[in-house]
């Protein structure tokens, strides 16, 4: 009788904690009252678009299960169905995200994506969110750079953590108040900078950035989703318009 009474009590506070677990790609509500709105609902993409295009890719991004992936192709930089952006552009905000990577993969979220002509060979420019296999991807032949790594401002700012593991769960926050930057991986803060600063600076002279005008200093975009030919999921993205 004892371990009965023990196993339903264990059962009960199961079920009561599935319970309250937030569905995925729904807001609560006092994340409504707070400010917050769906970038994703799980169903379907309305707020987005092709980069430098007027509809949705036709191949290269599907929704499966609730979340959103990119597919495998060559690994190609845009090379597939090619980036998405949101059909807003943003400035002072806050957004979380949650993604999974697979091995060897190479992916990103970027903001401050302005579509400037003449369209580049490969992905549009911006401030990269880095989402990569910190251990095993290889760049030009070599370990990757720390500002090369997952949570990085890449090629800019490296973040304070050490490698981050593929093929699980992530959540990650970006914070853009002004010339302050705050990234977040897993709940801790990895990168606070502000572009004002030498740090930055620098980072951005050294980085291929350097030649591309007024790059420190961009204020607005759109919010890229890239697709660099790995395969890559995201789900619960929500973002808040910060005063």
């Amino acid at each position: 009788m004892m371990f009965r009474r023990a196993l339903w009590a264990m059962l009960m506070l199961a079920t009561s904690t599935v319970m309250m677990a937030q569905a995925a790609n729904t807001l609560t509500d006092a994340e409504k009252k707070d400010g917050w709105t769906l970038l994703f609902d799980g169903k379907q993409l309305s707020q987005w678009r092709g980069a430098y295009m007027d509809a949705l890719p036709s191949h290269g991004w599907a929704i499966h299960d609730g979340e959103l992936r990119g597919e495998f192709s060559a690994g190609m930089e845009a090379g597939d169905g090619g980036d998405i952006v949101t059909r807003k552009t943003y400035s002072n905000f806050e957004m979380v995200f949650d993604w999974k990577l697979g091995a060897g993969g190479n992916s990103g979220v970027k903001y401050f994506v302005e579509e400037r002509q003449p369209k580049p060979q490969g992905s549009q420019p911006g401030y990269e969110y880095q989402i990569i296999d910190d251990a095993h991807y290889i760049y030009m032949g070599k370990p990757l750079d720390p500002t090369k790594k997952t949570a990085a401002i890449y090629d800019v700012v490296a973040p304070n953590k050490g490698d981050t593991s593929v093929g699980m769960w992530h959540t990650s926050r970006i914070r853009v108040r002004g010339n302050h930057i705050e990234h977040w991986l897993d709940g801790k803060k990895v990168i606070d900078v502000e572009r004002t600063s030498a740090a930055f600076q620098e980072g951005v002279a050294k980085s291929k950035f350097h030649a591309y005008p007024n790059f420190a200093a961009i204020h607005s975009g759109h919010i890229l989703l890239q697709d660099h030919g790995h395969n890559v999921a995201f789900r619960n993205l929500k973002l808040k318009q910060l005063p």
